[in-house]
């Protein structure tokens, strides 16, 4: 039984993108601290057109390397998910999905991420304007065929964890109906 509210937490660090939180919990008999990292909600959309998923190709710090992405982002405030899931993949893209169909809901880590994560599904996503790239952001959009990008998933290509969340949900509403 836990006697510390999560409310009790200390901000220890800030910037303009997260917040880190600590907190020490007591239980019954022991004790836990607990660092937790407040990046915000964030939504994605999975876009299928054709037998294809959309993805980004962005640059991403810890693999080194540039990952293929669902597009998606931050919940702005006084933004629902489903409006910035909209707005990122326009943004990111220049693809419009109106269309939006909750997929699942998550949060990357129980206890030490605080931002719970939305994804959409899109089936009727539209071409509004030319992708443009932004190397900071989006450098690279493509049409992925879904068994390939699933490939991608199960192979360990694809790492993000909204992608491969994404991915997956997909597939599996696809199984079930």
């Amino acid at each position: 039984m836990r006697r510390k509210s999560a409310s009790d937490a200390v901000r220890v660090y800030s910037n303009p993108f997260m917040d880190v939180h600590h907190t020490r919990a007591e239980f019954d008999g022991f004790h836990k601290d607990y660092f937790v990292v407040d990046l915000g909600p964030r939504a994605g959309v999975v876009a299928l057109r054709d037998g294809a998923v959309l993805l980004t190709r962005q640059y991403r710090f810890l693999p080194d390397d540039y990952s293929w992405e669902l597009p998606g982002g931050r919940v702005d405030a006084g933004e629902s998910p489903e409006i910035a899931a909209r707005r990122e993949c326009l943004e990111e893209t220049g693809i419009e999905c109106p269309d939006l169909l909750r997929l699942v809901e998550y949060y990357p880590g129980l206890d030490n991420f605080d931002n719970r994560t939305t994804i959409y599904l899109s089936e009727a996503p539209r071409v509004v304007r030319e992708f443009v790239p932004v190397p900071s952001e989006v450098v690279e959009i493509r049409w992925v065929p879904f068994g390939e990008a699933l490939a991608m998933v199960t192979s360990g290509t694809i790492l993000d964890a909204l992608t491969v969340t994404g991915i997956l949900a997909v597939r599996t509403l696809r199984r079930v109906g």
